[in-house]
């Protein structure tokens, strides 16, 4: 699978996300996914914190990763960044070939859709982490969507540009539990083991602060794992109505009236005790 990742990644950094760099680690050790590149984006933090935390983890662990930054939030600068430029050349290079996995903003696929017109029909699929269907809440606490709804108009104009689609949505994520009683990290390789644990750990005290739960939601290495393992979760096929409007708080709704804009979504995750063992394994690859 010709694979590029499109991420927030701000592993490492105080009080910032970790699953986009748990995410990053799991791809780098699947030896059916040739990775051709990470673009980067807004979304957990600034473009500029995911580029230089996605430069710290590579080398750390061995990673050799293509990184190409994305424009900041808000950005009105006319020169396409890196990302887009990567994104687009790709799809040209590779048509109908490759799958994006995107869990941060999607500000970089729709940049990529202005200087390519084809350029949804050039992908062979993107793969989404992001939206709800509801009230999103963790354990009874409510939470804000933050993928599709800031970059709203981006999110837009993926989630309309007719690619084949697949959507895990925050809906069919929020129990996504890793527990801290799972986190079992071998210690063979000092720096690594040091350097992982405290940064899962930290995030895990936010996770209690945040939501009063023991561990931490693995929403984006959840979303990877649909794509590399589909036959853990439960799938269906859905028409969508999408308002630009509504995207602004990531609110995306089911209809039964006929239209081209059918997607599938995640609906469930089937053994999530063996998943969770899964991502675990493959984090301790790197600490052998």
């Amino acid at each position: 699978m010709k694979l590029i990742y499109d991420c927030d990644n701000t592993i490492g950094l105080a009080g910032k996300d970790i699953d986009d760099g748990l995410t990053l680690l799991y791809l780098g050790q699947q030896t059916n996914v040739d990775l051709l590149g990470v673009t980067l984006t807004f979304g957990n933090g600034t473009v500029k914190q995911a580029v230089e935390q996605t430069n710290e983890l590579g080398p750390l662990f061995g990673l050799k990763l293509n990184t190409y930054a994305g424009k900041e939030m808000n950005s009105s600068s006319a020169p396409i960044s890196a990302a887009g430029k990567f994104l687009v050349d790709s799809v040209r290079k590779y048509p109908h070939q490759i799958t994006i996995l995107a869990t941060g903003s999607l500000a970089n696929l729709a940049e990529a859709a202005q200087y390519e017109a084809d350029f949804f029909k050039l992908v062979a699929r993107i793969v989404v982490m992001g939206g709800r269907f509801k009230q999103l809440t963790v354990k009874n606490t409510l939470v804000n969507e933050l993928n599709f709804s800031i970059a709203p108009e981006a999110a837009h104009c993926v989630l309309t540009g007719g690619a084949p689609l697949l959507i895990a949505s925050g809906q069919y994520l929020s129990k996504t539990l890793f527990k801290r009683a799972e986190l079992n990290l071998r210690q063979s390789n000092k720096e690594r083991y040091l350097w992982l644990k405290k940064a899962i750990l930290d995030w895990m005290k936010v996770n209690t602060a945040m939501w009063q739960i023991d561990g931490f939601i693995n929403w984006d290495g959840m979303t990877a794992l649909a794509l590399i393992h589909p036959e853990y979760f439960s799938f269906k096929t859905v028409t969508l109505t999408i308002s630009a409007q509504e995207l602004k708080s990531g609110l995306i709704k089911q209809t039964d009236i006929s239209s081209d804009n059918s997607v599938q979504i995640l609906t469930a995750i089937n053994d999530l005790s063996t998943l969770n063992q899964q991502f675990l394994a493959t984090l301790n690859k790197y600490l052998v």
